[in-house]
């Protein structure tokens, strides 16, 4: 999401939404929570759009499906006889709070309708999803980057990636590369430009 319109859904009207999701996955977030600035309930319904408008995500969901939801410009056919979604956490759980937009919320109730489950469960279902698959949290801070750092500043970023990337023992993404930033740095992160520009300062002008 742009920098203009996380500042324009600031004022929209929103709709509460507390899913329960495992104490795990809640962690992670809070670790985004942390990382970003970005408070928990814009974080949650940003990371269930993620995956709301990936066509992929919406047909691993389909087999779920007990009602028709038109996806695009397709139709997937829901039928009483699928599978069920499951309707509980297993292991330790907790509630976390999100708020979505007006728009945000019609869409999570098209999904809702045709799971033929609670509105909870489907944002439940849908940061489940969000966490369990990389591209979907690399996405997210990769658009957290841009939005926040000049082009200086993100091509250095990008530099330092490709370069870590095809020398180093281990693969970093945008999510892990900014998680590494921040715990190197140890700088708060309301101020992320800062923080990168330590980073870029003390490991690649050393």
């Amino acid at each position: 999401m742009e920098k203009k319109g996380r500042r324009e859904r600031r004022y929209q009207k929103k709709r509460d939404v507390k899913p329960i999701i495992s104490v795990g996955l809640k962690d992670v977030i809070y670790r985004l929570n942390y990382i970003t600035g970005i408070p928990v309930q814009d974080i949650c319904p940003e990371l269930c759009m993620l995956v709301l408008k990936d066509r992929k995500s919406i047909e691993d969901l389909s087999q779920y499906f007990k009602r028709d939801l038109i996806f695009s410009n397709t139709m997937f056919r829901g039928h009483e006889t699928n599978k069920t979604i499951e309707k509980r956490i297993k292991g330790p759980s907790d509630r976390v709070s999100a708020r979505f937009t007006q728009s945000e919320y019609a869409s999570l109730a098209l999904l809702t309708f045709a799971l033929d489950c609670s509105v909870s469960r489907s944002a439940a279902v849908l940061l489940e999803i969000s966490m369990s698959q990389v591209r979907f949290v690399n996405t997210y801070l990769k658009q957290y980057l841009q939005e926040e750092l000049n082009e200086s500043q993100m091509r250095e970023l990008r530099e330092i990636l490709r370069y870590v990337n095809r020398v180093g023992e281990s693969y970093y993404s945008w999510a892990s590369l900014l998680s590494h930033v921040v715990d190197e740095v140890g700088t708060p992160v309301s101020r992320i430009k800062d923080v990168v520009s330590d980073f870029i300062d003390m490991k690649w002008r050393e």
